[in-house]
């Protein structure tokens, strides 16, 4: 066992000797000797510590000097990760587990990125079968290696991207602790972690076992807490204009949203009557337009806002009156956590080794949205219904209410209830890893053997707060007396005015559970079969049994039609087993040859048999080439595959809502039929009013109809039908480490990787936003303004005119292609090379950088692709796509003291609303750079600090115009500003 032990000890030296920087596995020098260890992305050990697949490590050293105490921080820095769910993201794609963070290779989506602790699955986080990263304690990890291109071959599903790959420290000896503190330079955001970690060896090195407990805790940050955030906009290139949400605290008053619908509206001779009274031209509001309440019960309309009473707050727009949430939403979720960790090893015999980890970590994270909205929308009906008696209909609401053509019918106002507060969903996530096993040789040649079980649970509990009741609202607006003797007064007609009494009386908070279960056993073995003239030719060859069963509970409350707040939910429930064998093959062809120091091919397929989808397969060839020591050449294609997960195929159809944009000239944002809209104006805007009218818009409004609010309903679920996704993946690169004794190369590599992913039948839905465009003939989709068209059949409206049941079910789509080049740079010199004094020390300099050539989707088979290459806002996480990515780093090392300058920069990107038709107005994101500056200092073998400063010159986020939260991408730009740190760590 002590060549294994060696052999893993050797990888974590190599990492931290490279500490600070992102690494590649690279060619190595003659003298090298290491040991035989396994690489991610593939179970045959090799001495040479190379991959056939583009391979970055990051070291423990790096993971601190990002100074956060969250993983994906450090993660979503490295050109390889596209930001999705993490600190940044107040609203979730994975409704049933908000506050998550996940990993995202190549913007593929999380879904596609396979997440390994210590080479071996973990329990998922969500029915989507995405690994939380915050489960992964930052303290334990002792280094990250990430792999490009499909790796099913070896891994099984969902390594459609890459893999991750967290290394956790292991053999402890002694007793260590480590504590860090932060925050922003505005004496907020703050983050804290304590961690201790004990080890001991056992019966003379046979044995070890260890232990780690860290507490970690991260403050939130509000929206409203940063100038940049305080005030939402609709960003464009005609300037910035205030915009929130649609549905306001004041109350709104929609004249189409009654009993009698748009033949039943107020007389424009009544609303000419009221709105002279307060000072206004004839014709100045139309009979149909939006009305909101001034807290003495006097009338506005809302777009435009013509109100007597002048501007109402900070923010205000005098093109459309809505509601700033910054108050509530958060740009960085607080978390607190505690993470335990113990391990063990044992050699039974001198060719057996007993092995087993258990991790349980439990924290709790919330996220805030604004409060919640009573429209008059779609299924079940209108949220809030008032009769014409209600007491506190103000005097001249009841004038216009009296002119319509049935007076007496009731009518459907929208509401913001800040009485009852924001929407929190407070969730605590527990989750338990346990993992027992024996390896050891074989007494054949060099044969080793792997035989483990493994167990993960994940529980989650959601509480939710600032839902309000439809039955408890219809109640206190048929009371005779408003509500005034149940509970004080449920006055819906401006804002402020419901009593606390009533506000408590409609409010609702429920509680969701979850639970996640994953079994898994796997047994291989590799080794070498017979020694070639090359070398040995090297086989392995596994089995593996794995489970995966949930079980999502949503609160009684939640699964009928009375709650309005969050979105309604139902049970789901599922488990999918696979039964899979896999085999790798590893052929030395040529060696100690001229310009063939050895070229080896790699071949490799695994065939998995899922319960679900039934029998796939994965395969792949790798070829690496070293035509001298100091350079290796590396190359190979992969066949992977990702087979359906349990959302996708057993979730019921449930509501939801996705945002769609405010219409305005020069931008397909928003319902298409808004007045507003440019697609009213210009050579089609008959045709498209036509269209709207096909569709339902009533005639009476359709020359003044804006829509009621910015999100849409859609009906969405899973599909028990979906095949699996496929993809083909091809890499080719080069590692170039100079094998000269040279003053300036002696510590210089180089490395250069293309990669080309092509993913078919892709599981997902079509965007809300395309669906409407292409309805509307931005891209082409629809020439003859058809409602027949397939893209118009996937939604429908109300009597009112908006939208409604936008259909969102899971479908195989059609494909998504992706390729770029990955190039490093890592040179490091003495500064005595430079004639400067031995003293002096050493300057290191590590530059990674990404390059997009294109990503491109398409939307339906047959459709044409569309490329997003460069583009930002193309999905509810941000969806940032730069053409260039790259950080910097340069360290300056002095004895026991190391200080280095890092430069992040995310290059220029196109707003997604240009794609894939441009737009005149839409607003991108410009060159973004950021610097941070930390430092170490080993006062002995024992002690050492750190400290640092990121963001040094508080650079705020950019706008653009199809932002997720606050005018940004929050997991894509940095939201605190400049912020610093300080840690220490000890070993006794």
């Amino acid at each position: 066992m002590t060549t294994m032990r060696s052999g893993l000890l050797c990888a974590s030296a190599l990492a931290s000797l490279l500490a600070f920087s992102a690494v590649p596995a690279a060619a190595q020098t003659p003298d090298s000797e290491v040991s035989e260890i396994v690489v991610t992305g593939s179970r045959i050990a090799r001495k040479d510590y190379v991959s056939e697949s583009p391979i970055v490590t990051v070291g423990a050293d790096q993971i601190a000097a990002v100074g956060m105490v969250t993983i994906e921080n450090t993660l979503n820095q490295l050109p390889q990760f596209t930001p999705s769910n993490g600190a940044g993201t107040n609203t979730t794609n994975f409704v049933t587990t908000p506050g998550q963070a996940y990993a995202n290779l190549r913007g593929l989506g999380p879904t596609r990125t396979l997440v390994l602790i210590d080479g071996r699955r973990v329990v998922a986080g969500n029915p989507n079968a995405v690994v939380d990263l915050n489960t992964v304690p930052t303290f334990l990890v002792e280094s990250v290696e990430t792999i490009t291109g499909g790796a099913s071959a070896v891994y099984g599903s969902d390594a459609i991207a890459g893999v991750v790959n967290f290394k956790l420290k292991r053999d402890f000896e002694g007793f260590q602790v480590d504590a860090q503190f932060g925050a922003a330079s505005r004496n907020d955001a703050g983050q804290t972690t304590v961690s201790a970690g004990w080890g001991h060896n056992l019966a003379d090195g046979r044995g070890n076992l260890a232990a780690a407990i860290t507490y970690d805790k991260r403050e939130g940050l509000l929206a409203a807490d940063r100038d940049w955030a305080a005030v939402g906009y609709s960003i464009l290139t005609t300037g910035l204009t205030p915009s929130g949400a649609a549905t306001i605290p004041d109350g709104r008053f929609d004249p189409t949203s009654n009993a009698g619908g748009a033949a039943n509206l107020p007389s424009q001779a009544a609303m000419n009557a009221v709105f002279g009274a307060y000072g206004f031209a004839p014709g100045t509001v139309a009979r149909g337009a939006s009305l909101s309440f001034n807290a003495d019960g006097t009338l506005f309309s809302t777009a435009p806002v013509n109100n007597h009473k002048g501007a109402r707050d900070p923010g205000f727009s005098p093109t459309s009156y809505t509601f700033n949430s910054a108050a509530y939403r958060y740009l960085n979720l607080p978390l607190e956590r505690w993470s335990l960790y113990a391990t063990g090893r044992y050699d039974l015999s001198d060719a057996v080794e007993a092995y087993g980890t258990a991790s349980y970590t439990t924290y709790d994270v919330s996220r805030q949205l604004g409060p919640a909205s009573a429209s008059d929308g779609a299924f079940p009906g209108p949220d809030i219904v008032v009769p014409v008696t209600n007491p506190f209909i103000p005097t001249d609401l009841r004038t216009l209410l009296a002119s319509r053509a049935n007076p007496t019918a009731d009518f459907y106002p929208r509401r913001a209830f800040t009485e009852v507060g924001g929407r929190l969903s407070n969730n605590t996530y527990e989750t338990l890893q346990l993992v027992g096993g024996l390896r050891g040789a074989l007494p054949v040649k060099d044969w080793k053997w792997d035989l483990y079980a493994s167990y993960g649970q994940m529980d989650h509990t959601e509480h939710q707060f600032g839902n309000v009741s439809r039955a408890a609202m219809r109640t206190l607006t048929f009371a005779a007396d408003g509500g005034a003797a149940l509970c004080g007064g449920f006055n819906i007609f401006g804002a402020g005015k419901v009593s606390p009494g009533c506000a408590a009386y409609i409010a609702r908070n429920v509680t969701n559970s979850t639970t996640i279960k994953q079994t898994v056993v796997e047994g291989y073995a590799t080794g070498s079969l017979v020694d070639l003239p090359a070398g040995p030719l090297k086989f392995s060859a596994g089995a593996q049994y794995r489970k995966d069963d949930f079980d999502y509970a949503p609160d009684a409350l939640l699964q009928g039609p009375d709650i309005v707040g969050f979105n309604p939910a139902v049970p789901v429930s599922g488990d999918i087993t696979s039964k899979e064998v896999y085999a790798e093959l590893l052929v030395p062809v040529l060696a100690d040859l001229p310009l063939i120091e050895s070229l080896d091919v790699t071949l490799g397929g695994r065939v998995a048999d899922y319960s679900t989808t039934g029998q796939v397969s994965a395969y792949k060839a790798d070829l690496t080439w070293k035509p001298v020591s100091s350079l290796l050449v590396r190359g190979g294609y992969q066949r992977a595959v990702r087979a359906p997960n349990i959302a996708e195929l057993f979730s019921p159809q449930s509501l939801g809502f996705v945002g769609v944009g405010t219409p305005g000239a020069g931008t397909t944002a928003g319902d298409p039929c808004d007045v507003r809209s440019s697609f009213r104006t210009g050579a089609n805007a008959a045709a498209v009013r036509t269209l709207c009218l096909a569709q339902g818009v009533p005639a009476s409004i359709i020359d003044s109809f804006n829509q009621a609010s910015n999100q849409v309903e859609i009906t969405g679920g899973g599909n028990p039908n979906l095949t699996e996704e496929t993809a083909d993946s091809v890499t080719a690169g080069a590692v170039w480490s100079p094998a000269v004794d040279a003053r300036f190369l002696r510590r210089f590599s180089v490395s250069l990787d293309y990669y080309r992913i092509e993913v078919a039948d892709v599981v997902g839905t079509i965007g809300v936003p395309t669906i409407l465009s292409s309805c509307f003939n931005a891209d082409g989709s629809n020439p003859g303004l058809s409602n027949a068209n397939f893209y118009c059949q996937q939604f429908t409206r109300l009597a009112s005119g908006n939208i409604t049941g936008v259909t969102q079910t899971q479908v195989n789509l059609a494909s998504v292609k992706t390729a770029g080049l990955d190039a490093q740079v890592d040179w490091g010199f003495d500064l005595a090379d430079l004639g400067l004094p031995q003293a002096a020390g050493a300057l290191a300099f590590n530059l990674v950088v990404s390059r997009l050539d294109s990503f491109e989707r398409q939307a339906r088979p047959g459709a044409a692709f569309v490329q997003y290459a460069g583009t930002i806002g193309a999905d509810l996480s941000g969806g940032a796509l730069p053409e260039w990515k790259s950080v910097l780093a340069a360290t300056w090392s002095v004895g026991p003291v190391k200080t280095t300058l890092r430069w992040r920069r995310i290059g220029a990107m196109t707003d997604a609303r240009s794609v894939p038709t441009f737009s005149p107005t839409a607003v991108g994101t410009p060159n973004y750079d950021v610097y941070d500056l930390s430092g170490s200092w080993k006062i002995d073998d024992r002690v050492s600090l750190r400290a640092g400063v990121n963001n040094i010159g508080d650079k705020d986020p950019p706008y653009f115009t199809s932002y997720p939260n606050s005018n940004t991408d929050p997991s894509s730009f940095d939201v605190l500003g400049r912020r610093f740190f300080v840690g220490i760590n000890a070993r006794f």
